[in-house]
């Protein structure tokens, strides 16, 4: 057995089930995982005793949540601009500041989640392609521009990640030129949308003033009314605090990264709220 293995399976290697336990802290290591999902069981089975069953509603929503990729992801952007937001935090203090030993680590972080959020971008504008067709269709410039400003900007976007594993090499660009002037085209796809979300309140407050059955006559019209431009007015604060955080990012303005990550967490979180 051993001729076949090449380092030992269960014990008297590093990389062992049993490892050589050398120092305190090797100990420690080890039985970290172990130790975790100990704490996940015992506190499994205090709820079992408590309430009498093991199902939770609570914990199948937050698992049903986590499972869609565009909730990961929002999830994930939520932290990352709290990794700029404490960044910028520490630059306005002393090196004797808590956090200011961490900052190097909080980068990283920001870093990874971009790039692995990056990564599962690929694909994301295939949803858009047909309903650009169709706003082109119905000659619906305001939703076609959207549409084709923010396909484009996804589509260079795997181009800056092509060039930053270095399948691509462009002559007149780095990967962060390339990447700060797509920017510039996301920059302009929130401004498209935010103009769509006014025309919708428009819309619907004009509907309602020609007694649109859909949004007037009736309690529940109205409050289908009130509701979809609640909704609109929210993403419309979505865009304006995502249109200051792009102008900061593609350095087409010099701004703090303590409020950009604050207006970036919250952009995010009115993001997760609609998977909630």
């Amino acid at each position: 057995m051993s001729k076949l293995l090449s380092t030992p399976l269960i014990m008297g290697h590093n990389e062992a089930y049993l490892p050589p336990i050398t120092a305190r802290n090797h100990g420690l290591q080890i039985l970290a995982g172990p130790a975790l999902m100990a704490c996940a069981l015992g506190l499994q089975m205090l709820k079992k005793n408590l309430s009498g069953v093991h199902k939770s509603e609570l914990w199948a929503h937050i698992w049903k949540f986590i499972s869609k990729a565009e909730a990961r992801d929002k999830t994930g952007r939520i932290v990352q601009y709290c990794c700029r937001m404490l960044q910028g935090i520490i630059e306005h203090f002393p090196q004797s500041f808590p956090l200011a030993p961490f900052k190097k680590e909080i980068a990283e972080v920001q870093t990874t989640l971009a790039w692995a959020r990056r990564t599962h971008r690929w694909g994301k504008e295939m949803p858009h392609i047909p309903v650009l067709g169709q706003a082109i269709s119905s000659g619906d410039v305001l939703e076609a521009a959207q549409r084709a400003v923010l396909i484009t900007f996804l589509i260079q976007d795997h181009v800056y990640w092509l060039l930053k594993v270095g399948i691509l090499k462009f002559q007149n660009y780095s990967a962060i030129q390339w990447h700060r002037r797509n920017l510039r085209f996301i920059t302009l796809s929130h401004v498209l949308n935010f103009s769509l979300c006014v025309r919708e309140v428009m819309r619907i407050r004009q509907k309602q003033e020609k007694q649109d059955p859909k949004y007037s006559g009736s309690k529940e019209a109205l409050a289908k009314a009130e509701s979809e431009i609640y909704d609109n007015r929210r993403m419309m604060v979505r865009y304006v605090l995502t249109f200051i955080q792009m102008l900061h990012v593609s350095q087409v303005m010099q701004l703090d990264d303590w409020y950009i990550g604050l207006f970036g967490m919250i952009s995010s979180y009115i993001d997760a709220s609609k998977l909630w």
